[in-house]
């Protein structure tokens, strides 16, 4: 069992914690400064690390809204790419899915093999 949590922070900045066992709900709270949440069709991320897309479960602060939060330009554009991809099949070439939704605070994306991700 193996996997990543990469923390982005509304300034773009990224920490990438390595993971031999699972990730605790405290790990992912501390990531997000609070209780988490899960953001909807954010499946997928690219990992140069890997050289292709690769699965994640990404979470942000429920409450980051309420809680004034800053926007997270950077975790925004990921979530964007990974709208696109999750709907590529009903997409023209160059158009992207509609999002009204904005990412606020810090936003913690996990990837990992199958067995790390199945534990979340």
């Amino acid at each position: 069992m193996k996997g990543k949590l990469r923390v982005i922070q509304p300034d773009g900045t990224i920490t990438i914690t390595n993971y031999d066992d699972r990730i605790t709900l405290d790990d992912l709270q501390d990531a997000v400064e609070g209780f988490i949440e899960v953001v909807p069709y954010f499946f997928s991320i690219d990992d140069p690390e890997v050289g292709a897309r690769v699965r994640c479960v990404a979470f942000c602060n429920e409450d980051g809204k309420l809680e004034a939060q800053p926007y997270n330009l950077a975790a925004q554009s990921l979530w964007q790419d990974a709208l696109d991809a999750f709907f590529a099949d009903a997409l023209d070439k160059g158009r992207h899915v509609g999002n009204n939704d904005r990412l606020v605070g810090p936003v913690a994306i996990v990837t990992g093999d199958d067995e790390f991700l199945a534990a979340l």
